[in-house]
């Protein structure tokens, strides 16, 4: 029988998308305080969507892979299910800045939900490794 938490899926969606938000902001203010202070405000803005552009597909999908398996922890099957679902709703989650982006930024948006969904199921496969079979004693 497929068990599916989704207190546990919704939450991990949501923690991975705080985890982009705190990566990108820890960025830009360690640029604009450590970096290069005294830059002009046009300076600052241009180097938070660049950074945005690179930082956040990564940091979205490392945080839906840590998110699922732990998403997943207490399961005793389905891990793959809900390890992708927490990638689903990730994605639902961000969706709207896919129509608000620019258009030249928005095939990084498409490349970036496919990594949280393709991360997602990577991290139910491994939590499956690790909670299903019994092989790391104590974890349960």
């Amino acid at each position: 029988m497929l068990q599916n938490n989704w207190i546990r899926i919704g939450l991990g969606a949501l923690l991975s998308e705080v985890a982009v938000v705190l990566a990108l902001s820890a960025v830009i203010v360690c640029y604009r305080y450590i970096v290069a202070p005294g830059h002009s405000a046009a300076d600052y803005q241009g180097f938070g969507e660049r950074t945005g552009y690179l930082v956040a597909p990564a940091t979205g999908a490392l945080a839906v892979f840590f998110c699922a398996i732990w998403a997943t922890h207490k399961m005793t099957s389905g891990f793959m299910v809900n390890g992708t679902l927490v990638g689903v709703v990730s994605v639902i989650l961000t969706l709207g800045f896919f129509f608000w982006a620019k258009r030249e930024h928005r095939f990084m948006y498409g490349v970036a939900f496919v990594l949280r969904i393709l991360t997602g199921f990577v991290g139910g496969v491994v939590a499956q490794r690790i909670y299903g079979s019994g092989a790391v004693p104590g974890l349960r």
